[in-house]
């Protein structure tokens, strides 16, 4: 399980970042959807932590899970959504669930993931939707 919480950590980072840059870019509303997809991904490595412990880890056995995986950044905002979407990640995260078929809290934590991980793919494909039927200005416009 450790895994799973170096990529959250990972990606909780990368989506802080560009947050950050988007409001400073004045593109508000994107600043705020890639802000909650960070504050999401924190929490998703606290609770993987939290099971962690529960499980009996002590915190000397959380140094591996407290680093993190690194994810390229990006300064242009399609390139951010298009790299960040990944069709296979609720397949990946079905497969794992059924690795935790003998552990029910476990399973129910990676079922909660797919849940969101199917809104996170719902906004992305929807974003990019908008920019190819708007225009990628009239995009970075409409998210101010």
């Amino acid at each position: 399980m450790p895994i799973l919480a170096l990529y959250g950590l990972g990606n909780s980072k990368q989506h802080f970042a560009f947050s950050a840059y988007c409001r400073l870019n004045g593109w508000n509303k994107l600043a705020g959807k890639w802000k909650e997809e960070a504050e999401e991904e924190w929490e998703e490595a606290e609770e993987v932590l939290n099971r962690l412990v529960e499980q009996g880890c002590k915190p000397a056995d959380l140094q591996e899970a407290m680093q993190t995986i690194e994810f390229p950044f990006y300064d242009d905002p399609k390139q951010q959504i298009e790299s960040d979407y990944e069709p296979t990640a609720v397949k990946q995260l079905s497969e794992l669930a059924e690795a935790f078929n003998d552990d029910y809290p476990t399973k129910k934590l990676i079922q909660k993931w797919i849940d969101d991980e199917k809104d996170h793919m719902a906004w992305e494909a929807q974003y990019l939707n908008y920019i190819d039927k708007l225009g990628y200005e009239n995009f970075l416009a409409a998210m101010m």
